[in-house]
């Protein structure tokens, strides 16, 4: 199979919404009944039909009335948290099982928000509420199916990467950093590292890769510059340029 087709294959696999947490196992935190059972009971059906898993990501559906209930908030206030505070970065696209395109919220955002909420109120209900989202969430994310579903993320993206990696290395034909000619054994660079919060078309993108030489990747990596991300590639490209000339003078 070419490498086209098995990168389309690998990611539509990976975009693809397996289960929703209902139909998995996971522990549910102990109650300390400082709310109604009721409320407890809409978390766990918010969290139940909104958290979905697929072979690349774990998402929360951004359906702001489930939202509501996690926050133990409105559905107006959900809303608008899901406008204002969260950031592309924690927005992922996966297809749903009807074949339909949608975004989903990185779950660990959604954690985050839990313990926001928590922290900014006295109302025991509200704080009870929040921190119950919050230890459930956890208890997912550290649930075998979510385990081994994220397991087989991995190794689909680790196939990818592979992939990308040898397409890239047949085309090189210079360093992308200091310019000059490649050596016989060259690094691929990452410009965005993988990481389980960076989206997969990011991490996955052939323009992601930027073939190196050991030294010049080495230096890179010693030196912080490769590993700063609040410089661009440009820039981080100048500061080493910069250093290997001073060492050659």
């Amino acid at each position: 199979m070419k490498n086209k087709k098995r990168k389309e294959l690998i990611l539509t696999d990976l975009k693809k919404e397996k289960k929703e947490i209902k139909d998995c196992k996971y522990e549910k935190p102990q109650i300390n009944n400082l709310a109604y059972e009721e409320e407890y009971k809409k978390v766990d059906e918010a969290l139940g039909k909104s958290i979905l898993m697929g072979s690349g990501d774990i998402v929360f559906s951004p359906d702001p009335s489930d939202l509501a209930n996690v926050l133990r908030t409105n559905t107006k206030t959900a809303k608008n948290i899901i406008i204002t505070k969260i950031p592309d970065s924690s927005k992922k696209n996966y297809t749903d099982k009807e074949g339909n395109e949608k975004i989903g919220i990185c779950l660990p955002k959604i954690q985050e928000l839990t313990g926001e909420f928590q922290s900014a109120t006295k109302e025991i209900k509200m704080t009870e509420i929040c921190a119950y989202a919050n230890k459930s969430i956890a208890n997912i994310l550290d649930s075998s199916d979510v385990k081994n579903q994220r397991e087989l993320g991995r190794d689909n993206v680790k196939c990818l990467d592979n992939i990308n990696k040898e397409e890239v290395r047949k085309e090189a034909k210079s360093d992308a950093i200091t310019g000059r000619e490649l050596d016989k054994e060259f690094d691929i660079h990452h410009l965005t590292p993988q990481s389980t919060e960076t989206d997969i078309n990011i991490i996955t993108d052939k323009k992601n890769y930027i073939p190196v030489n050991k030294d010049t990747h080495s230096l890179g990596h010693s030196s912080k510059i490769l590993d700063d991300p609040d410089l661009t590639f440009e820039e981080k490209k100048e500061k080493l340029n910069t250093i290997i000339k001073e060492k050659k003078e």
